[in-house]
């Protein structure tokens, strides 16, 4: 974020500032007092749990410059405070507030090139991928990490510069009327599509709702539309935003000749005859570089941009990234799907390897109605990769253990609800020279394992 004096978030936020001059300068933006540092706005938001407005004391303390606070909570918040010559801006609603802040400031950079993806999975990696690419091109912003949300999205739009020529922001959905809010704030001269799974169906209902959520994306003004060729849902969308999408794909890419597996070296892409090493393993990230490419030629950028941006691509912590040692581990604990599961089992069952395969799966959430029926699904997909052994840990992963049990596969699979003895098992059971896979819903936070199978020798 490029530093901006306190008085014009303010204005932005159409806030009014309590406290003294001179004002002081603002050089980030948090919700979460933890992660304050020196200079930061501090923006106080009631969640379901606990109310941000509570923790502006220890956000203050961290070393925050002003926090953004609701006016029915000012006169509380100023007597905690005392003296001190802390800064607060008052307005009707944070969220709102920030929201409200985010388009204007985007308002003020008229200049750039608007992206936007979206998706039941792959959007940070596409987006972190085109990001690569851009990057060669011009100044380029991005969501950091995974800030996507209604919340999220408009914090990103911070990372804009006055030089920036490129912005690729991912807007993420979980719930009806998310997608509108976030237009309202960015809106995408070209938007992707990644695809159109069961993630967040628990909040959404139903994947067509799903589907007409992220759809909201191509909005009318849109320039240019992009989904992966063969959709199911392509039919659908085209019909209820009027709109002719780009098929990206295999064959709907321009450009593109043979591409070669190189196993956990990732992959081998020929394009426009030049030959580019993508270090991303599985079907999935390959398709994620795809939609990188169409997106990257619409923007301008040249083969050669292309090629280097990808080759300087590494994967993204926790979404199937490679940690060699004793032990190989397919890290994918960020998040889970039954299309990103399925997707890498399939990676899995083709994979060349002299030892052991071992699949760790956590549960996955928000699948509402769908949970036990996501879950058996799995089981299936499990018994056709063929895997050596098979760990499943959550609640919800027990429908899978019971499934693969009835289908007689009972030696090499493990079931428990208690992460120590999932711990305690595979300390016992892992060994040099195995391969797994480490999956879960974030939820689950399967990322503790990484440092225990890292550990054996």
């Amino acid at each position: 974020m490029q530093i901006m004096e306190c008085a014009k978030i303010a204005q932005l936020a159409n806030g009014t500032i309590i406290g003294q001059r001179p004002y002081p300068s603002i050089s980030s933006i948090t919700i979460d007092s933890r992660q304050v540092e020196p200079g930061a706005l501090f923006v106080a938001l009631a969640g379901q749990a606990q109310d941000g407005h509570d923790f502006i004391l220890e956000a203050f303390g961290q070393g925050a410059t002003a926090a953004l606070v609701a006016s029915r909570h000012a006169h509380r918040i100023k007597a905690r405070l005392g003296d001190q010559p802390k800064i607060l801006i008052v307005v009707d609603d944070p969220l709102k507030a920030l929201q409200r802040m985010a388009a204007a400031y985007v308002q003020m950079h008229n200049g750039i090139k608007k992206i936007g993806i979206t998706g039941s999975c792959g959007k940070t990696t596409t987006k972190e991928m085109l990001a690569s690419i851009l990057s060669l091109v011009g100044k380029t912003a991005k969501t950091p990490g995974n800030m996507n949300s209604e919340i999220g999205l408009p914090i990103s739009m911070f990372e804009i510069q006055n030089d920036t020529e490129f912005g690729i922001f991912e807007m993420g959905v979980d719930h009806v009327g998310e997608m509108d809010r976030m237009l309202n704030i960015w809106r995408p001269e070209v938007a992707l599509i990644t695809n159109i799974g069961l993630s967040h169906v628990g909040k959404m209902g139903s994947t067509q709702v799903i589907a007409k959520e992220k759809s909201k994306v191509f909005h009318p003004d849109v320039e240019e539309a992009f989904m992966i060729e063969n959709s199911a849902w392509t039919p659908y969308i085209q019909k209820v935003r009027n709109i002719e999408a780009r098929a990206y794909g295999m064959v709907g890419t321009k450009g593109l000749g043979r591409i070669v597996s190189l196993g956990l070296h990732g992959w081998q892409i020929s394009y426009n005859g030049v030959l580019i090493h993508l270090h991303a393993v599985g079907k999935h990230n390959l398709m994620d570089a795809i939609a990188a490419i169409s997106v990257a030629q619409v923007m301008g950028a040249t083969t050669s941009q292309i090629a280097d941006g990808l080759e300087q691509f590494s994967a993204v912590p926790g979404r199937s990234r490679i940690i060699n040692g004793s032990v190989t581990v397919i890290e994918d604990w960020y998040n889970s799907s039954v299309d990103s599961t399925n997707t890498i089992l399939d990676y899995m069952a083709t994979l060349p390897w002299q030892g052991r395969k071992l699949a760790v799966l956590g549960s996955m959430k928000e699948l509402g109605v769908a949970t036990e029926d996501a879950h058996v699904h799995v089981a299936h997909k499990l018994l056709a990769a063929n895997l050596d052994d098979v760990y499943l840990y959550g609640k919800e992963m027990e429908k899978a253990w019971m499934e693969m049990r009835k289908m007689g596969f009972t030696k090499n699979v493990f079931f428990t609800d208690d992460y120590d003895e999932l711990q305690k098992r595979m300390i016992t059971d892992t060994h040099k020279g195995d391969l797994i896979l480490l999956k879960g819903s974030r939820a689950m936070a399967m990322e503790r394992l990484i440092p225990v199978l890292t550990s054996i020798a």
